[in-house]
């Protein structure tokens, strides 16, 4: 099993004064890092016992860029006991080492820092050049951070005049992370990494950019937004966390429709279960066991498609060695057409779960890029995930501390003390009164409740009531 990745990003707006340097050696302590990639430390140097000073320890290692003329300058520093250094290489504002990550397990990692400023042609300079090296590396497991210093979209900026020079910049940034295969982790805690001195305008210009290999060891990886402090940017944390938020919703996939088997399960399974109880209490139950019946259905009955086609194509490929020797007989000749027939559906289910998982539908199931699917599946579970709320100025991602207060602000917009008797009363003539009365009653009750019910929608309410009476 992988262990916990922790590493942080941020510009830190020069490292010459004491109170930043204190800033940087607490995140450290406090966030208990394998890394940091500091942009803009405007030094042309940083000796050891400076060094040593911010992290704490003198059990660490950096490779740094020094700054010109008091303008950039990047450091990236680790802890000897994580992180073993293979080499390293430096070019225009960015700083790519390569090495041995060692805690569990030897994983070959690299770690390009990178500082973008300038104009848009010296930006797609430097991430062209990082683009090359990303393509031709032997190293897959690839983690770029730093100050991009460029927007993805137009919502990423608030606060300043949108021009035309902003859609080539977002273009070309857009075409840099597809081009080098890396995939934008979301942002917790924070909508914005940079904020102007005044608050006139907002960006997100700092990024945490992983390879599909990193996400394969470290799934579970989050960026987390720190509060700005000592610098105009936000900190960056990059690290794996394991979040228990209960038991998992029942999912289906459209593959298993087309197995008899699965309906045949499904229906001798749900007429199986003997519930007793009121309606709500028995479909819950007999939800949660059907479950654990498709679960195990899935793992011994449909399969693994993955392995299935591993193992399909491993006899095709010995039927294959063996026919190249020598002529095959009507026998083994017959058993890999029948092993091609089966490898081509297993092919089938396996895009098919792919596309339904990616939930792209402008692509058509027989033409899909398997890798480009898998980014797309990580993507969006890493969009749709909860990580935590905002409970007043506060993040929490506490699983038990974030149910309650979803429980709490449910319970306070739908409870009787939000909808008076009035609105009850007209939701009951809204249910049994005719056509005549619609028009002055729907007019009646969007203003009370959208008064006391803050943002929720009209019908879902109205159909919540509806649903409470009938019952």
């Amino acid at each position: 099993m992988a262990v916990m990745m922790k590493l942080i990003s941020m510009n830190i707006r020069g490292l010459r004064g004491r109170i930043k340097r204190k800033y940087v050696s607490d995140l450290i302590k406090k966030q208990q890092a394998g890394f940091i990639c500091l942009q803009e430390t405007k030094c042309e140097h940083i000796n050891k016992e400076r060094c040593y000073q911010i992290w704490g320890s003198n059990e660490i290692d950096w490779i740094e860029i020094g700054a010109v003329n008091n303008g950039g300058g990047i450091i990236t520093m680790w802890k000897k006991d994580c992180f073993e250094l293979k080499r390293y290489r430096n070019g225009n504002n960015f700083l790519i080492i390569e090495g041995v990550w060692k805690v569990g397990m030897q994983i070959e990692i690299t770690i390009a820092n990178v500082y973008c400023e300038g104009t848009l042609r010296e930006k797609r300079a430097i991430w062209d050049e990082i683009s090359e090296i990303r393509k031709s590396h032997p190293i897959k497991m690839w983690c770029v951070v730093g100050d991009f210093n460029s927007i993805r979209s137009a919502e990423e900026r608030r606060g300043q005049n949108y021009n035309v020079n902003y859609s080539s910049e977002i273009q070309s940034f857009n075409k840099f992370i597809e081009d080098s295969s890396l995939v934008d982790i979301p942002l917790v805690g924070r909508k914005f990494t940079w904020y102007k001195p005044n608050g006139t305008v907002k960006s997100i210009i700092d990024r945490i950019l992983v390879s599909l290999e990193w996400l394969e060891k470290w799934p579970a990886s989050k960026v987390y937004a720190e509060g700005r402090s000592v610098s105009d940017h936000c900190a960056l944390i990059l690290k794996e966390t394991n979040i228990d938020w209960g038991p998992k919703p029942v999912r289906c996939l459209d593959v298993w429709q087309k197995d008899s088997r699965f309906k045949e399960l499904v229906r001798n399974k749900w007429e199986s279960y003997d519930i007793r109880g009121n309606n709500l209490y028995v479909l819950k139950e007999k939800l949660k066991r059907l479950k654990f019946d498709i679960r195990n259905w899935n793992k011994y009955v449909f399969g693994d498609v993955n392995k299935q086609r591993v193992e399909l194509e491993k006899r095709v490929q010995d039927l294959d060695g063996k026919d190249d020797v020598g002529d095959l007989s009507v026998e083994d000749r017959e058993e890999r057409r029948q092993l091609l027939a089966e490898l081509g559906q297993v092919i089938v289910k396996q895009e098919a779960i792919l596309h339904q998982k990616a939930r792209l539908s402008w692509l058509s199931q027989g033409d899909l890029n398997t890798k480009f699917y898998h980014l797309s599946i990580k993507w969006r579970r890493m969009q749709n995930g909860i990580n935590g709320l905002k409970v007043g100025d506060q993040w929490c991602d506490d699983p038990a501390k974030v149910k309650a207060r979803v429980k709490e602000f449910f319970e306070d917009r739908f409870s009787w003390g939000e909808v008076n008797w009035l609105v009850w009363i007209m939701c009951v003539l809204r249910a049994y009164l005719g056509r005549i009365m619609k028009c002055w009653l729907d007019l009646f009750l969007k203003m009370k409740l959208r008064r006391q019910c803050g943002t929720v929608t009209v019908p879902k309410v109205l159909g919540r009531m509806v649903l409470i009476l009938d019952l």
